[in-house]
């Protein structure tokens, strides 16, 4: 499967680097060209794209059009909304995942907005801590 993920922080890496062990064809974007050589060489197999991923030409430059997944996983959720209404609705992308970074937030993260599939990471750590409490 070929997978976009715009973001290549803490999350964007490991995400990146699981899916390609896992066979995928993966292409990362990255802002930041201080860590996009670090991200080259950390994950071989994994293409590396500098530039704002909320910019339709970086997309597309980036191959939006031929994937099956983009997963906006940035640590900003306005970027990572944005990634994913492009996706959806600009490029026809068939599946977007958005990482949630403020709860608060939860509320935008709708199919109308181009998210499939919303991970809110303090939703879920909070209830796994207190599960593990009870």
């Amino acid at each position: 499967m070929s997978i976009l993920i715009v973001g290549g922080g803490k999350v964007g890496g490991y995400l990146a680097g699981l899916l390609v062990a896992a066979g995928h064809q993966v292409t990362l974007i990255e802002a930041r060209p201080d860590h996009e050589t670090q991200l080259r060489r950390a994950l071989p197999g994994v293409t590396v794209v500098a530039g704002d991923g909320a910019d339709p030409a970086v997309l597309e430059a980036a191959g939006v059009r031929r994937v099956q997944i983009v997963a906006a996983v940035t640590g900003a959720d306005e970027t990572n909304l944005v990634v994913t209404s492009l996706a959806r609705l600009e490029f026809g992308v068939p599946r977007t995942v958005a990482r949630v970074n403020d709860p608060r937030n939860s509320w935008l993260y709708t199919p109308e907005m181009g998210v499939d599939v919303a991970m809110n990471q303090a939703d879920v750590v909070a209830h796994l801590i207190a599960r593990e409490m009870a």
